[in-house]
């Protein structure tokens, strides 16, 4: 959503059925938002050059409560906390997939 002066006005939508956390976050230098769903997996957004979230990856976490970045050295980490399982830690990993 964008303020536009007197209302908000709707910029981007991204399927949250069951969404408990919304998060944007800041990981090894990149833009992304994580969707915590309990219905559904739930998915990395990563903060498009056009501003838009694009998806980037579903995380199978069972329901969760919170995601925090984890820098140790040169290495950067996921923590995602859950409600009903185990804390699950993800590796950051980029591929240039250019050529």
């Amino acid at each position: 959503m964008r303020w536009e002066g007197s209302m908000f006005r709707e910029v981007q939508q991204v399927p949250a059925r069951g969404s408990m956390v919304f998060q944007p976050l800041l990981l090894a230098g990149h833009r992304y938002v994580l969707l915590g769903n309990d219905f559904a997996p739930s998915r990395v957004f990563r903060l498009g050059a056009g501003g838009r979230l694009e998806p980037a990856q579903e995380l199978p976490a069972p329901t969760p409560r919170a995601f925090v970045p984890l820098a140790v050295g040169h290495r950067h980490f996921l923590v995602a906390t859950s409600f009903k399982g185990a804390t699950q830690i993800y590796a950051h990993v980029t591929e240039d997939i250019g050529t």
